[in-house]
């Protein structure tokens, strides 16, 4: 992401330079981004069910950096109040934060809902409005129950129909205060490193196969997510629904020997999603 946000910032500071503005326009959104699983801890607290990051830093030694896990991070789950204190200290108007969908939904489905984590997410976004700070919420940003990872994951075309009924509850329990909604979280990451190069979450080792099945049925949920949405609930919610795309430039070293080498990075880490339009023009039909 840092690559990214300092290219935005850049245009937008040569911009002020070249109008010789100093001064952020009027309307300007200030705003701040996290993960449920880097900042919430509270790992299998109040009855949250285990998730995919919590078994492979349990399991796999020193799979995160000096052996680190989420079961505690910011501890944001017991600390949100004073993270909204920051948030209005920064004068921050707009916070984008993801719900765990094990915390949520311990197995995944909808057969068990915990109310702890249902008011623990109704409390935060309700301080968040009453701080004048507007929420966006992401309803996957990588943590997938176990439960499901163990019935195949994100490669099982299964998973498009739990996850609607996941997305589907989450509009019905928080829609009324949430009007921008974002399905998942840079899915290629999801893909490409955890069933493709394993160095993320479940740690599975299938490239040219599992990262493209998992592609699949991450732009299929998505489109149902949008869908149901758009027929269920934006009539008396009014709210909007994205999804989080990041993606990278490659230019070759040597225009002679390197642009084939330049132009297959293009292809698998930026085009493979931010231009999938073989897959994107099915699933918006």
């Amino acid at each position: 992401m840092m690559p990214v946000i300092y290219v935005v910032f850049t245009f937008l500071l040569s911009n002020a330079i070249a109008d010789d503005n100093t001064k952020f326009p009027d309307g300007f959104s200030f705003g701040a981004a996290t993960s449920a699983y880097q900042i919430e801890g509270a790992w299998n607290e109040d009855g949250k069910g285990e998730g995919n990051w919590d078994r492979v830093a349990h399991t796999i030694p020193n799979f995160i950096y000096h052996n680190d896990s989420g079961d505690v991070t910011c501890d944001s789950y017991h600390q949100w109040e004073e993270d909204i204190r920051i948030l209005k200290e920064l004068k921050v108007t707009h916070y984008r934060f993801s719900i765990s969908w094990p915390r949520l939904l311990p197995l995944g489905l909808n057969l068990e809902v915990n109310q702890a984590g249902v008011d623990y997410y109704k409390n935060l976004i309700k301080a968040l409005k009453a701080a004048n700070i507007e929420p966006y919420v992401t309803l996957f940003h990588w943590d997938l129950p176990q439960f499901l990872e163990e019935l195949g994951g994100w490669p099982n075309p299964e998973i498009v129909s739990w996850y609607s009924e996941y997305a589907k509850l989450c509009f019905e329990l928080f829609g009324d205060d949430v009007k921008h909604w974002m399905t998942f979280n840079e899915p290629k990451q999801t893909c490409t490193n955890g069933y493709g190069t394993g160095v993320y979450a479940p740690s599975t080792k299938s490239p040219g196969i599992g990262e493209y099945m998992c592609i699949h049925n991450v732009l299929r949920a998505h489109a149902a997510a949008y869908h149901i949405y758009d027929k269920e609930f934006r009539f008396k919610q009014n709210g909007k629904v994205g999804i989080v795309i990041d993606s990278a430039w490659w230019e070759p070293y040597n225009a002679t020997t390197d642009s084939d080498a330049s132009e297959r990075l293009l292809q698998f880490t930026t085009k493979q999603t931010t231009k999938m339009e073989w897959v994107m023009t099915q699933m918006l039909k």
